[in-house]
């Protein structure tokens, strides 16, 4: 019960932020009590929130000998091995991981992220909001994540639309999704389809848009649809986000090459 407590009171010192406080009553704790394997993977997770992550790892390895880690303790070692260069044993850790049916919802998005950063762990990554999905199939957020990770990886752009058409119609307030879903149109060749989705976004959003590159195909997108007002909104948002250097050699010109004449498809 003493060990319980214990190891409670760190937990609420832990959340607090209070890091040195809550490692400091589990380093008291394993003095006493070496196989408590709890107080080993709370440790190894409150080094890491500190950066440690060797010792982390030390920690966490420890709690594995001892008990079977949490989904927690097990994505913390992984990502520490990750960060460590030991990514033949991060890669099967996270794989075990991605495997449990008690990783909760809160993770899956960090852990795709967190993946996402690394290309080896690409797959991974897709697998991750793959579980997403299965576990919540009307988060939009998961099915944008799985056409990126499906694009990097080399799926069929049909396939990659198909999943982005998907999260449009979850989120059809959602610019970035439809901006998504244009560029992998038009690389398809489907421009008709492509000024239809984009169409969709506000005027006021269109404003709300600094990507530079995302307001030029957009402009080569309404300039093909001969759709003057949306064409003009984005020539005049370009013009925005220029420079001081640039705005003084007059309005923005778009270096864009004229397209051959092209069969449209629906």
């Amino acid at each position: 019960m003493e060990t319980q407590n214990t190891l409670q009171g760190a937990l609420e010192l832990f959340r607090q932020g209070l890091h040195y406080q809550a490692l400091d009553q589990m380093t008291q704790l394993l003095a006493v009590t070496p196989n408590a394997g709890k107080a080993w993977e709370l440790k190894g997770l409150i080094e890491d929130s500190l950066s440690w992550h060797n010792t982390s790892i030390h920690s966490l390895e420890t709690a594995t000998t001892l008990i079977p880690l949490s989904a927690s303790g097990q994505y913390v070692l992984a990502k520490n091995y990750l960060e460590t260069g030991k990514t033949e044993l991060a890669q099967e850790v996270f794989t075990i991981l991605l495997q449990r049916d008690d990783i909760p919802d809160r993770l899956l998005p960090a852990l795709s992220s967190y993946l996402g950063r690394h290309s080896e762990m690409t797959q991974l990554a897709l697998q991750a909001c793959r579980t997403a999905i299965r576990r919540d199939p009307d988060q939009a957020d998961s099915w944008l994540g799985m056409a990126h990770f499906m694009n990097q990886l080399g799926y069929p752009q049909r396939q990659v639309a198909s999943v982005l058409r998907k999260a449009v119609s979850l989120d059809p307030e959602n610019r970035h999704y439809r901006l998504a879903l244009s560029k992998v149109l038009e690389r398809m060749g489907y421009h008709t389809e492509a000024y239809h989705v984009v169409k969709q976004i506000s005027r006021s959003q269109l404003q709300e848009i600094n990507c530079t590159s995302c307001l030029e195909r957009l402009q080569g997108i309404f300039d093909d649809a001969h759709d003057e007002t949306r064409s003009e909104i984005c020539r005049k948002k370009l013009q925005q986000l220029q420079s001081p250097i640039d705005s003084d050699r007059g309005p923005v010109t778009r270096n864009r090459l004229p397209r051959p004449p092209r069969q449209m498809k629906r």
